[in-house]
Parts: structure tokens; sequence; C-alpha cells
């Protein structure tokens, strides 16, 4: 009897075990399953535009809202030794209709100018965190804009990313078609003048117009060989003049496999050959990338594996700056199958119809002399009213976009 009693217990103790490890296994796999959609999701719509993996997330009930809205501000950074590691790169705002389970995703230029803040808006975050309040004030920012209360906010950089894919072991893929990408930008030489040097001198009016820029005293880059190259402002000239600050990639048809550095410029090139430039293509790519971290995340290795699950809840942790909660989180997670269409609208200078006074776009471009020779978009009103009437529109239902949506596809 004793000996059946000592069987019984043993029995008792190795379901018990076997109970512990089962809850053990749901919340390590809740954990993650949360982790990989709410950071992975929310990186890549937000380095890119692309929409596809918002779904995945968005789709609150008990959340804060405003008008059956749910707002949540999505920020990209690039983080680490980056040039100016807390600018925010991308950012967009993602609404969600709790009525009709539809996503509205809009998505602000960097450069726009705040006369209130005297900064472009990339660098409200970056302003904030010197008043410990990056997503706060962003937040309020974003809000002031768009004509929109912002409930949740969150931040992502590009070195969690690549932490992750590395502790995954790497991902495998396939390379549709092969490209090239002759303008990937080299971490750390940003400001690499590639042997030219930097001088100011005074243009004359004459001087100005045949260099098309504006009179005064203006910085240029010159030449080895005493010619000037390019205006020091003309950011955009960078790739012709400055070749040394970028690296050329490509990717040749087929299997391949993804360490964390190259997944994350598999996702972030942006200038690829056989049209793998657009936002379409992208979204293919990164479609490959989060499936496949996916796969790795819920395989048997990871889930048995309690280094590799520390260390993904740890990498999630470093790499993410947010205002959503443990429960909110949670929360999106179980009501994230109800999102349904998703509509894509971009802040941009760009012809618009249904303006008012018969203005043609909601943002202009003014001469870079006015801003101290940098490039910046501006509104035509200091108090953002027309976009906000525009945006109230697109969210209502009253104005469809077309036009916007198809360039926030193609870019």
């Amino acid at each position: 009897m004793k000996n059946l009693r000592l069987v019984r217990l043993g029995r008792e103790n190795s379901s018990k075990e076997k109970r512990a490890k089962n809850i053990f296994k749901k919340l390590s796999l809740l954990l993650l399953v949360v982790g990989v959609l709410i950071s992975f999701a929310f990186f890549l719509v937000t380095r890119s535009g692309t929409s596809s993996y918002v779904t995945h997330i968005l789709s609150g009930t008990s959340l804060k809202s405003t008008n059956d809205r749910v707002n949540i501000l999505l920020l990209g950074i690039g983080g680490g030794d980056h040039d100016g590691p807390n600018l925010t790169d991308t950012i967009m705002v993602a609404s969600y209709n709790l009525k009709t389970n539809q996503i509205n995703l809009i998505s602000i230029p960097r450069d726009l100018w705040l006369p209130s803040l005297q900064t472009k808006v990339n660098g409200v975050y970056q302003m904030g965190l010197s008043q410990n309040n990056g997503l706060g004030l962003t937040k309020t920012a974003i809000g002031n804009i768009l004509g929109l209360p912002i409930h949740y906010a969150l931040r992502i950089d590009f070195q969690g990313f690549v932490r992750v894919v590395d502790t995954l072991g790497g991902l495998d893929i396939t390379v549709d078609k092969t490209f090239d990408d002759y303008n990937y930008p080299i971490e750390g030489k940003e400001n690499d003048l590639c042997g030219y040097t930097e001088k100011e001198i005074d243009v004359s009016d004459d001087q100005a117009k045949q260099m098309g820029v504006q009179p005064g005293k203006r910085k240029f880059f010159f030449a080895p060989d005493g010619s000037i190259a390019t205006d020091s402002a003309q950011e955009d000239m960078g790739a012709k003049y400055f070749t040394c600050r970028y690296e050329h990639l490509r990717f040749d048809k087929g299997p391949l496999h993804l360490d964390g550095e190259t997944a994350l410029k598999f996702v972030r090139s942006r200038h690829g050959t056989n049209w793998e430039s657009s936002d379409f293509a992208r979204s293919k790519r990164q479609e490959k990338v989060i499936t496949a971290i996916k796969e790795k995340v819920l395989s048997w290795e990871t889930l048995t594996s309690p280094g590799k699950i520390s260390e993904l809840l740890n990498t999630f942790g470093r790499s993410i700056d947010t205002d959503i909660s443990v429960q909110d989180v949670i929360e999106f997670f179980k009501l994230s199958r109800k999102a349904g269409k998703m509509d894509t609208f971009v802040l941009d200078d760009s012809p618009k119809t249904g303006l008012p006074n018969n203005r043609q776009s909601l943002l202009v471009n003014p001469p870079r002399g006015d801003y101290g020779g940098a490039y910046v978009l501006v509104s035509l009103d200091d108090d953002f009213s027309t976009i906000q009437g525009y945006v109230k529109k697109i969210l209502t239902g009253e104005l469809i976009n077309d036009e916007a949506t198809a360039a926030a596809r193609t870019r």
C-alpha cells in the first residue's frame, strides 16, 4: 500500500509539474506573441508607412478613446550611434474606429515646421526627453497638428530589431527577385565629408541666380580641386557627392539566411533597383521578415529555451518607450482580430482637393533661406486649422483621398 501511495504521489507530482510547465509555456507564448506583434509590427509600420501589420494590433474597446476612436502615435528612431539618435525619422498616427473597426493611418513628414516650438516635428521627441517628457510632448504636438487627442504612444529603435533577430539565431527567407541598392546609409558616416571641405562664402546676386540659391553668406562643400560641389543645405545631394556615406547592397533571388543587421537592411532598403524602391515592394519584404520572426519565436527551439525567452523580453524592454500599460497591451492583443479595413494618408505638399480658399496643398516648401538653409515643410495656417479640417473629413468619410492612398503605397 505504501508503495502504491508513493506511485500515486509521484504521478500527482508529475501531473502538477506538467501543468506548471504548460502554464509557463502559455504565459511565455502570450508574452512573446504580444511582444512580437507590438514591437515588430509597429517597427515596420513606423519605418516605412506599411499598414498591413497594424491590423494585428489595433482593435480596442475598453481602451482610452474619444468619439469612438483610439489614437496611437507611432515613432521610429535610429537610436544607438546613429546621427541624431533620438530624432524621429518616421511619425505616424493610427486612428482606430471602434464602431466600424476601420483604421486610418496618417503619416506626418519629419520636416514639418512647428512655429510654436521653432523646430521640425522630428525634433520634438528629443526636446521632450530633455524635460523627461519625450512621449508626452510629442503626443501634445502631434495632437495639435491633427486636431486629435492622442491616447497612446510607442517609440522603437533599430537596435532592438537587430538584437531580437540575432537572439533568434537569424532568419531564413526567400528573396523573390534580385535587386541592388547603391545608396544605403552607413551608420556613423552620416557627416563624413569624403575628402571634401566645407567653407562659408558670400554669395552675390549673380552667383545666387546661377546656383539656384539665396544670396548672402552660405556654406558650401568644395571638391579637392577647389570647385564648389554643393550647398551644405542640399541634403538630397549627398548620394551624388558623398558616396563614402553609402554602401552597396545586393540581394540575389533565392533562399537567404539573414542575421540582424542584414535583416534590417533588407526591410529598410529604399533605393532598390528592379522596382524594389516602392512601399509596395518594401511591404512584401517586410511581410517575409515578420512571418519568419513569428515562426522562429513560436518554434519549439525558442519556447523551450528560457535563456532566449529572457533575452527577447529584455530586448523589448530596452528598445521601446511607451505609455501603453501591460493591461492595455493584453486588451490590444485580445481585440486584434476585429480590425478591418485600413486607409492610409500622407500629409505632404502634393496637390489636394477639397481645400478651402482655393488652396492646392496642405503644406508648402518655402525658400531654404527663410529657415537658416534647412529644408522644411510649413502649414498654410500656423494653427494647422486647414490640416485639422482635412483630417476630420477623411476620418468621417466625407472625403476619400484615393490619390493620397496611392502615393503612400508607391513612395
